[in-house]
């Protein structure tokens, strides 16, 4: 089920605010300049399975997503990690970053935490299958699959080239709540 928790920067252990119902989350979100939506995934997809190769199955629907929310380019995030070995994609996506153009996020299989800074609060969505969120140029952001990821989440930019990520200095994303906490 898809949640959304607020937390404020200074009491990352405990929400603010927690919502289940997708017209909250999507009001929630939108107050801070985010868009939320839900639709269902065309193309099955198999967490784990290459990237490129989940480009090439799901090319017309990640299409008809650039077309309809004006971006230009996509990548995929697909990890499966049933041992819990640690790949450095997760760790990678698990530090607080923002992108030099929008991003929006859509999760094609599977489950993660994508936790957005805004402001002086930190939005947790839980999401799973179906939910993308566009996020703006230069929002600090991180993923988390958890101690046994199990992913695949195509990034649509509004840049003609995959988006540059930046590390942020104050990386919230390391005392936030993680993924295998919610």
């Amino acid at each position: 089920m898809t949640s959304l928790s607020v937390y404020h920067q200074h009491t990352l252990d405990l929400p603010n605010k927690s919502l289940t119902h997708v017209e909250d989350i999507v009001s929630t979100l939108a107050a801070v300049g985010l868009q939320f939506t839900q639709q269902a995934v065309q193309t099955p997809v198999t967490a784990g399975t290459p990237a490129a190769e989940v480009l090439k199955q799901s090319a017309a629907e990640l299409k008809s997503l650039q077309s309809e929310h004006n971006l230009l380019s996509a990548d995929v995030l697909s990890l499966l990690d049933e041992r819990g070995e640690g790949s450095q994609l997760g760790k990678d996506l698990r530090r607080e970053q923002s992108t030099s153009s929008d991003v929006l996020y859509y999760c094609l299989a599977g489950r993660g935490l994508l936790a957005v800074h805004v402001g002086e609060y930190v939005y947790g969505l839980l999401c799973q299958k179906g939910d993308a969120l566009r996020i703006p140029a230069g929002v600090g952001h991180w993923f988390d699959g958890g101690e046994h990821p199990r992913y695949a989440v195509a990034r649509l930019f509004a840049s003609a080239e995959p988006g540059v990520f930046s590390l942020h200095e104050q990386d919230l994303a390391a005392t936030a709540a993680a993924f295998d906490d919610y």
